[in-house]
């Protein structure tokens, strides 16, 4: 993982930048998902605490827990934010023990790219203990792509780790670590595709819930009409002529 020296002088960017777009829209992301009061969430690299801000507007009752390995950037944090449901604390993901047992949400936001493939597997170990079945784990991290592009055409803007994270490799070391991806999504934020989004949920086993006994009357009308509709709408043609 990068040093903490490193993302030390990233403070007065974080600062000047503030709630920007990548920010912004992963905290409606989050929102979309369903955020409740008394959730604890736990945010993996959360620098200065933009989001945590964010997100403590809506968590009045649980608790976030907020990590990142650079002291000085936790130390704004408290010095700005900290409150009776926000904790900060400064660490290295890799030797970082949280307060809570279990998790809601746990957010990995533009973190994995910047620790070293090798140790992918250890992280997801950790995270996976700190879940349960119901528990989400959210991941966003550049488009592997983006980043070739960068170390081709820019090489000044990567930062000090900064290595395409592949979806296959991803789901292996999930995969292992009795997790699994629910959702996946390349999406663009400042350049087209340049972002993933990705839910992470724990393997469980396949219960078959037919939806028709869980929708209300009503919904069922619903349905129906539509089915009917569309018989009428996409008529298939019928033909006279039978194969033989």
């Amino acid at each position: 993982m990068g040093s903490s020296e490193f993302y030390d002088n990233f403070i007065s960017y974080q600062i000047k930048s503030g709630i920007n777009d990548r920010i912004f829209g992963l905290y409606k992301r989050i929102c979309r998902l369903g955020v409740s009061p008394n959730e604890n969430i736990l945010e993996i690299g959360c620098g200065i605490g933009t989001l945590t801000y964010l997100l403590s507007q809506k968590i009045k009752k649980g608790k976030i827990e907020a990590v990142d390995i650079s002291p000085k950037s936790i130390e704004y944090a408290k010095r700005n934010l900290q409150g009776e449901n926000t904790s900060f604390k400064s660490s290295d993901i890799l030797d970082f023990e949280p307060e809570n047992l279990i998790f809601d949400k746990i957010l990995l936001f533009d973190v994995l790219e910047h620790i070293p493939e090798e140790d992918h597997a250890t992280i997801f170990s950790k995270i996976e203990k700190w879940m349960d079945q119901d528990s989400l784990l959210l991941i966003n991290l550049p488009n592997p792509n983006y980043i070739l592009f960068h170390r081709n055409n820019s090489p000044e803007n990567l930062q000090e780790i900064d290595n395409p994270v592949y979806l296959n490799k991803l789901s292996q070391v999930l995969d292992i670590n009795n997790l699994e991806i629910n959702y996946f999504e390349t999406y663009s934020i400042w350049v087209r595709n340049d972002y993933q989004f990705i839910i992470v949920k724990k393997k469980n086993t396949f219960v078959k819930v037919e939806l028709r006994l869980q929708q209300s009357i009503f919904r069922k009308l619903i349905l129906r009409l539509k089915r009917d509709l569309r018989k009428v709408i996409y008529k298939y043609p019928k033909s006279t002529a039978v194969s033989k």
